[in-house]
């Protein structure tokens, strides 16, 4: 099935209030239990705003072509390094004991910075190619 551009940001526009609504909801349940920050939070929310970047950039990546190819390349290229650098900030503040957080939440972290920086810097790529 292919879709077009006006159906294809409608379908991303309508998933991401949908992972909005369930972020609300699960950040909401969590502090209303006390349990706040168990670490999926932050992946829904990566998530919404993942699917709002989709939504931005559909048209232009419905298409296969040389500009999208090289928003692609350097979006990744330029996430790799926000991530990286976020390790190093991360690192010395699990070894000095500044934050505590267990492996799922540390795993969640950083998930979410990948799906963030990968999908915000091919906004920001497209707006400059």
């Amino acid at each position: 099935m292919k879709m077009n551009s006006k159906t294809g940001r409608i379908f991303f526009l309508i998933g991401g209030f949908i992972f909005l609504f369930y972020t609300l909801l699960i950040g909401f349940s969590s502090i209303a239990t006390g349990n706040f920050f168990a670490g999926h939070e932050l992946v829904y929310f990566g998530v919404t705003i993942m699917s709002f970047c989709l939504a931005y950039l559909y048209p232009q990546f419905k298409e296969n072509d040389e500009r999208t190819k090289k928003i692609r390349e350097r979006g990744m290229f330029f996430s790799y390094f926000i991530i990286l650098g976020s390790m190093i900030i991360l690192m010395p503040l699990f070894q000095f004991g500044v934050v505590h957080l267990n492996g799922y939440q540390t795993v969640s972290i950083l998930a979410t910075l990948a799906i963030v920086s990968v999908f915000s810097s091919f906004v920001v790529l497209s707006k400059r190619y």
